[in-house]
């Protein structure tokens, strides 16, 4: 009889988030919250790239997990001109919010989305910026190779306590630089500078760490562009 007893107070308690959030879920009132232009000569389809956000975080700039007002979290949508749903891509936060980016001259503008990842306490959150090409009418998410072991992954970079990055413009295209401050298992700290370069072919991620401890509490704090690794670094 206990453990019965016991079992079912352990389905109630895993049982009751999934019920909260079955409830929060029918509660979500998406409405739009940017809508940017395409064009089928330049996207390969006349319509609109669509952020949508549950109503309650309409107008939030920053999520705040621990005031949180919605669980709904925002949604991109690839529409043609008459707001039919192409394609729909969950993001994974409430607050999402997206813009034009000129990466690269003489290709069509791309698209920086930042999702905001932020946890309400600790170094290692907070808004989360990834890049997208609209081509032959589909989301094409910005993927860079990795020079040192050849994976490629989604560029994905981030703005907290212990991470920045900003644009670099090289030329006739933009470099993507970020700094990131990680503990490297045995007490210390190292700095990982990272290098995303288009190469006229792919994007190519280059990086290079040292010792080295740093809070960024403003853009100030950024280093100077000649301590992240060249475009032909292989090391």
């Amino acid at each position: 009889m206990k453990t019965r007893i016991t079992l079912s107070l352990l389905f109630c308690l895993f049982a009751l988030p999934l019920t909260v959030l079955a409830a929060q879920s029918k509660k979500c009132d998406y409405v739009e919250y940017q809508r940017l232009p395409l064009t089928k000569e330049q996207n390969g389809i006349d319509g609109s790239l669509v952020i949508m956000r549950d109503r309650k975080v309409l107008s939030s700039k920053d999520y705040h997990p621990l005031e949180v007002e919605s669980y709904c979290n925002a949604r991109l949508n690839l529409v043609n001109l008459d707001n039919r749903k192409i394609a729909t891509q969950n993001l994974e936060r409430p607050v999402a919010e997206i813009k034009t980016v000129k990466l690269i001259d003489g290709k069509p503008k791309s698209f920086s989305l930042e999702v905001d990842y932020s946890a309400g306490w600790g170094s290692y959150s907070g808004p989360v910026t990834m890049f997208i090409d609209v081509v032959g009418g589909k989301i094409k998410w910005i993927r860079a190779k990795d020079a040192s072991n050849g994976k490629t992954e989604k560029i994905s970079v981030m703005i907290s306590l212990k991470t920045y990055w900003k644009l670099s413009p090289s030329k006739k295209k933009q470099d993507i630089l970020e700094l990131a401050c990680r503990p490297t298992g045995n007490g210390d700290f190292e700095l990982i500078y990272s290098r995303y370069s288009f190469n006229g072919l792919e994007w190519i991620r280059y990086s290079r760490s040292e010792k080295g401890y740093l809070d960024f509490e403003a853009d100030t704090d950024f280093p100077r562009e000649n301590l992240f690794p060249p475009r032909s670094f292989s090391k």
